[in-house]
Formats: C-alpha cells, structure tokens, sequence
C-alpha cells in the first residue's frame, strides 16, 4: 500500500494541469478570502452601528406616552456570526431588518441581495461553495483515470504479480489521491482564518471547535468523493468513458437535483397566499380563534373581570373607570395582544411547520446526494441556515411581546388614568426596559438540528467502505 501511496502522489502531482488548476484553486482561495473578510468586517460594523443607533434612540426618546412608542415601534437587525465568513448561507437573501410594533407581528425585510444583480441569487462565491462545488470537479480531473490509466498502460498485470491486493491497491489510491484534495483545502482555510485575522481583525472571535467541526465535515465529504471517484474508475474500462460519466454525475448532483428537490417541495406542500393569511388572521382576531367569540364580546367579559377583580360596585359608582386605580386604556390592549398573540401563534406555527415539510425533501434528499448534506450541515453550523433565521424571528417575536407587554403595563400601572393619552412616562424609565440579545445556537444544538444531513454523510462514509470491500472482491484483476 504504501508503494502506491507514494507512487500515485508523485505521478498526480507531477501532471501539469492538475498543477494549474491547484494554482487556480489556490489563488480562487486568496480572492474569496479577501473579499469575504472585507465584506464581513463591513457587515459587522454596519450591524453593530445601527444596533447601537436604534437603541440610543430608544434610551434618549424622551417624555413620551408607552403606547405612541409601542406604535413607533422598535427594530432588530440580523444578527452576524463570525462561522457566516466562511459560509453566508441564506443570510444574503434573507430579511436583515425586522420592524416590532404593538398589534402586528411583521417580517424579515431588506435583504441584502435586493441591492445586487440577478447573477448574484444564484449565490454568493464563498469558500464553503468552492468546497461543494469546485473542489468535486477538481477531485473528478485528478481520480478519473486513477485506475483505468494503469489498466490501459498494463501496470495493473504487474502489480498483480508483484502480489499486491486489489483492496490494498485500491485504499492506496485513494488515501494518496484524498491527501492532494485534503491538503489543498486544509491550506484553502488556513488562508482564510489567516486573512480574517488579516483584514477583520475586531469583527469577533471565530469558535475553533466550530471552525474543526465545520471542517470535519467536509473532510468527510472530499474524502467520499475521492473514493467514490476512484471506484467508478475501476468499475469503467475507458479513461474517456469515466470522465464523462463522472462530470454527467457533478451537473446532475450540483445544478440538476437541488432544483428539483427545491421544486418537489413547493409542489408538495405549497404555501397560501399573503392574502388569504392575512384574511384567516384579521377573522380570527375579530370573531374569535372558534369563531364564536367576537371582539366586543371579549371586551365585555374583561371588562367585567377588570371591575370584579377590583370590587366596584357598579350599582352605586357612576364612572367605573375613574373608580378604578388603574388605567383600564393599558390593561385592555395588553388583553388584546395577549389573544392576538394566540392567533399568531396558531397560523404562524402552520406556515413554518409547512416550511419545515418543504426543506425536508432536501433533507432526506442528503442520502441520494452528498451534496445536499455538506450544504445543510454547512450552513447549520455556520448559522446561516432557513432554521437559524426562524429561530432569530422567533427570538425576535419573544422579545416584540416583552416589549409590549412592558409598554402595557407601564401605561396601566405607571400612574396615568383610564383616557388619558397625553400622559408621559419619566425619560429614566426606557432604560429600565433590557435590550435585544440573540442566543446564539450551541455546537451540539446545532448538530442536534441537523442530525439527518450528518447522518447522510456517515452513511456515505460506510457506503464507500463497502464499495471498496464489494470492488476488491468482485473484480479479480482490475
């Protein structure tokens, strides 16, 4: 084995195009390096400016009624993760701003790749899109011919007398192919975390032991391409015959499939239109989420629950909410979100569960298509994934209820009277309500989130163990 470790590095490094390609590859590492670290370090400073802005504003509003600002409104911003610098994800064209407001729970708005050409939704180039996608043709030009060359130029007789095993011969070929392919991409991210420190220095801190994971990943990925490769050279005669079945393979894995696990998923569980959730929304809010409990029955029967709470006689008190020692303006819209949250809640949760179904057949896809399962996990980890923003607008409408139901209480509580609008809280008090923190996911909650995509890439690793063991026996000279 380790004769045709050696054997076989030396013969692949020394081809010429497989020289340049490695140095285009190298110098495609460099340009997406520096591109990705300046356009990261720009976000970050462009996130953490307009955080800082919308809070000040906050804290310096003044005199002013809870409700007017519950109106105005608050803002949020997506949040920025160091792992986003190796892999954007979805983050492009994913809503970065997300407006809270008393009575509404809005979307995610602006995204960034509004402001960019059409080219530019197929995807930004990153380094972890030149890992799924370059780097296969880059193992498919180096592993086509690893075997049928030999068989063509006769060497294959001579290492059979020589008494090397087809499984010897073959785990050689591969672990001396796989150590080209993983040694240029392990140097591909050293240039990356070198340039980040480089050129993003302040922009946060990269997790290692999210960036070795992240990287674990793909190392399995290569490393079942590689083999796979190598394999179908040994099961095909012609070194021609094996470049175009394998290149045939990458259009069909890389550009074909996703498209249509894209597609199979809208066509399987398609959404409702904006209208008509919006027309589901605003019935359920005015007739009752089981439509037998209108609005001003709901009014009516808080009211009363107001006034016997309180014990007001409402035989002998003319003006029952002058009688009341709260404002009963506050306590009323802070029922109003409380059931109107019920009614997000219940519709929202459909629309995101049917979400969910959509992805999952690119889930489960992930077991014909290890393209699938790199891109997923990757993204996963990197923070970038559809999941990762779900959980952010999740966060985000956790905190829009704190908020509100801060505001509520303040007018209800705060000393103000039922009716009187003009009432204005002391400027000291907008700095006692906490500020947005977004939670990022842990490691493990990540992985935990994307177990099926992970499993898939086990399940390839195993798949290529066995094809190796069927290859070795099956043919008896390859």
């Amino acid at each position: 084995m380790k004769s045709i470790f050696s054997q076989t590095i030396t013969n692949a490094l020394r081809q010429k195009h497989l020289q340049v390609l490695a140095a285009v590859l190298l110098v495609l590492f460099a340009l997406v390096a520096f591109n990705s670290a300046v356009a990261f370090k720009a976000k970050m400073q462009s996130f953490e400016k307009a955080r800082q802005s919308v809070r000040d504003a906050w804290l310096n509003q003044g005199p002013q009624n809870p409700h007017s600002s519950a109106h105005y409104g608050h803002y949020i911003f997506q949040p920025v993760d160091a792992m986003q610098f190796l892999d954007n994800g979805i983050r492009p064209f994913a809503g970065s701003i997300l407006r809270l407001e008393a009575h509404a729970q809005n979307e995610a708005a602006f995204s960034p790749a509004q402001d960019k050409s059409e080219l530019s939704r197929f995807g930004d180039m990153s380094f972890a899109w030149m890992l799924q996608v370059l780097m296969p043709l880059f193992i498919i030009l180096l592993c086509f011919n690893a075997v049928t060359a030999d068989r063509e130029n006769q060497n294959l007789k001579l290492l059979s007398a020589q008494g090397i095993s087809n499984a010897n011969y073959l785990w050689g070929k591969i672990a001396s192919l796989y150590a080209v392919v993983i040694g240029l991409s392990l140097a591909g991210l050293l240039t990356q975390l070198l340039t980040y420190q480089i050129f993003a220095k302040g922009a946060g801190s990269v997790a290692f032991t999210k960036v070795a994971a992240w990287f674990l990943a793909y190392a399995v990925y290569l490393f079942v391409l590689t083999g796979l490769s190598v394999l179908v050279s040994a099961w095909i005669k012609k070194s021609n015959a094996s470049l175009v079945m394998q290149l045939a393979t990458w259009v069909l894995l890389m550009i074909v499939m996703p498209k249509i696990t894209a597609s199979a998923g809208a066509a399987l569980h398609p959404m409702e239109h904006k209208a008509a959730f919006n027309k589901v929304l605003r019935e359920d809010r005015e007739k009752g989420i089981d439509g037998h409990n209108p609005e001003d029955e709901r009014s009516k029967k808080f009211m009363d629950s107001v006034v016997a709470h309180y014990k007001i006689d409402t035989a002998t008190v003319k003006d029952v909410n002058a009688a009341l020692p709260v404002n009963v303006d506050g306590l009323v819209m802070q029922a109003d979100e409380e059931y109107a949250n019920l009614v997000y809640d219940k519709h929202f949760k459909r629309i995101r569960e049917n979400i969910v179904q959509q992805n999952s057949i690119s889930k489960y896809a992930s077991f014909i298509n290890p393209y699938l399962a790199i891109r997923n996990t990757s993204m996963g980890i990197s923070q970038s994934d559809f999941s990762s923003h779900l959980n952010l607008l999740g966060e985000a409408e956790q905190y829009r209820r704190y908020l509100i139901k801060n505001l509520n209480d303040k007018m209800a509580y705060g000393g103000s009277k039922t009716g009187d609008w003009d009432w204005k809280v002391d400027p000291k008090y907008w700095d006692t309500v906490k500020d947005f923190a977004y939670p990022a996911a842990s490691l493990v909650q990540t992985l935990q989130a994307n177990a099926v995509e992970v499993g898939a890439l086990v399940f390839w690793l195993l798949l290529l163990v066995f094809g190796i063991v069927i290859t070795s026996k099956k043919l008896t000279v390859l």
